[in-house]
């Protein structure tokens, strides 16, 4: 007998299952530009089934879980980009303070379940929805615009930022002299009319080779700036990531048809050596880690 809907119940297991069937069918054949087609249902639905008997679940409530898993990607992605919060890419958790987590859970109160809890299922669900996985790592800016038919290249920046880098676009005058981006001193000439100094026009094909070496120093320097920020936002460090209290928030996400009560209490002891740690929390198969578990649970009692 099929199950009702308000009666479907989802294990990690079939929610990863049916992530894994949506990337499979996220081609143009199964998915419109408004979602998944007819056809691509009735393969989803099918193929999910056959991998899961036991569960024997309609298109409605395939499509249901897709919708919730679909919001809960979506609050948890918008909330990692709040102020105040950090991220843990091995366990795909958000880190915050509890302070910030009140304030998280207010405005995306989906994302309450995943207090001190990974979402597991985000790599997958960034693949889905974003097309790529996104690791917070920065973009090089984009170059503006350049009149090329300006006769000075205004300055953006201050000579120097804030990492102590020389801002190529910055300009210095001396009182009795100017120098163009070369550093070649333009000496000054008169105005027979007037009697002041003033510079003599720039050749049009100088004027470019200027600007050409202006964009190349641009470059360099935006590239120097995002990779020196980058270095300096590379936090937490790997042996930090690795603690106790991260292997028991993984662990608590495994269900109870998968390893009981008491095998998580006895896998908690394993949790005292740093290899066993390291071990866990590296392994991203969640049916691979599972196996392991149970495997060193029992080497464990027989020892």
């Amino acid at each position: 007998m099929v199950k009702e809907t308000s009666r479907a119940s989802w294990s990690h297991s079939y929610e990863r299952g049916l992530a894994e069937l949506l990337v499979e069918h996220n081609v143009p054949v199964y998915r419109g530009q408004n979602g998944w087609v007819a056809e691509g249902w009735k393969s989803i639905v099918s193929k999910f089934n056959l991998k899961f008997p036991s569960a024997q679940f309609t298109k409605q409530q395939i499509q249901e879980k897709e919708k919730d898993m679909k919001a809960k990607y979506k609050a948890v992605r918008d909330a990692r980009k709040q102020s105040g919060t950090g991220w843990d890419d091995s366990l795909s958790m958000i880190i915050a303070e509890p302070i910030i987590w009140e304030k998280l859970k207010k405005d995306y109160p989906r994302v309450k379940r995943y207090e001190g809890k990974p979402f597991l299922l985000f790599p997958i669900l960034a693949s889905l929805y974003e097309g790529s996985i996104a690791t917070g790592e920065l973009n090089f800016l984009s170059i503006p615009s350049v009149d090329l038919t300006s006769d000075v290249v205004s300055p953006t920046d201050s000579s120097t930022n804030q990492h102590g880098m020389l801002n190529p676009f910055s300009t210095t005058h001396d009182a009795g002299q100017s120098s163009n981006m070369h550093g070649q001193e333009v000496e000054p000439t008169t105005s027979a009319s007037s009697g002041q100094k003033v510079d003599e026009p720039v050749k049009k094909k100088g004027k470019q080779s200027q600007i050409a070496q202006v964009l190349e120093d641009y470059v360099d320097f935006k590239k120097q700036q995002s990779q020196t920020f980058v270095e300096e936002m590379k936090e937490p460090k790997q042996k930090d990531q690795v603690t106790i209290a991260s292997c028991v928030a993984a662990l608590e996400t495994i269900e109870e048809e998968e390893l009981s009560i008491a095998e998580k209490s006895k896998a908690l002891r394993l949790f005292k050596c740093q290899l066993n740690r390291e071990i866990f929390l590296n392994t991203k198969d969640p049916i691979l880690r599972t196996f392991w578990l149970k495997e060193e649970i029992s080497a464990m009692e027989k020892a």
